[in-house]
């Protein structure tokens, strides 16, 4: 597997978490990716709904680059305020053909998507054009193998695609995390599941939102 020079982490981040954290960390340490781009979005095609506004989950994003640049001083580590900015849902192949244009038309790009993600890739706004664009690198909560996955890429049935499975064993979702939030009996539990230097800007951020 050859990493490309740029790898993409988009997502809600709704919040970002420490399944988040541990992937980025994998991206940078095992991928060894030159440059990790966060990019959140504004509002998921396929989401309705979120507990924090899109500034705050770009600011929990900004934080986590700052974070992770003192541990990898090598890489390039930066969040993409992009999407956040159009203050519209934006479809990937936007974001990747502005980041293309930004980086440079040459410079590889990689995409860190989840099994889910992955299984509806052929939902997405000109996908088989993003195919050809993107290295994939699916990681996957424990849940499915290779033989899984490679039937999954072949029903794709798309020529260009390079695409990795990654087995990433991790239980926690910003889903389960936002449903706890709601019970205040177990606030304090779930914040054992966010990245420590996150911990109390959510709790501001909660405070306007829920508690």
């Amino acid at each position: 597997m050859t990493t490309p020079h740029s790898v993409i982490f988009g997502g809600s981040f709704d919040p970002l978490h420490n399944g988040h954290l541990d992937i980025m960390h994998y991206v940078l340490q095992t991928l060894h990716a030159k440059q990790l781009i966060l990019l959140p979005t504004f509002c998921s095609p396929f989401k309705k709904g979120f507990l924090l506004s899109p500034k705050e989950r770009l600011i929990m994003c900004e934080m986590t680059s700052a974070y992770l640049a003192t541990c990898y001083p090598q890489a390039h580590i930066m969040t993409c305020d992009f999407e956040v900015m159009q203050s519209k849902p934006t479809y990937s192949i936007e974001s990747v053909r502005f980041l293309k244009k930004t980086l440079g038309d040459s410079t590889r790009l990689g995409f860190v998507l989840g099994w889910d993600n992955y299984a509806q890739f052929h939902l997405w706004k000109d996908y088989t054009i993003l195919s050809s664009m993107l290295s994939l690198f699916v990681f996957d909560r424990g849940n499915h193998d290779l033989t899984s996955f490679n039937a999954l890429t072949q029903g794709l049935g798309l020529r260009d695609l390079e695409a990795h499975f990654i087995p990433f064993c991790s239980a926690i979702s910003s889903s389960y995390i936002r449903e706890q939030l709601t019970k205040k009996n177990c606030v304090n539990e779930v914040f054992g599941q966010i990245p420590s230097f996150l911990v109390p800007t959510l709790k501001d951020f909660l405070h306007k939102h829920l508690l």
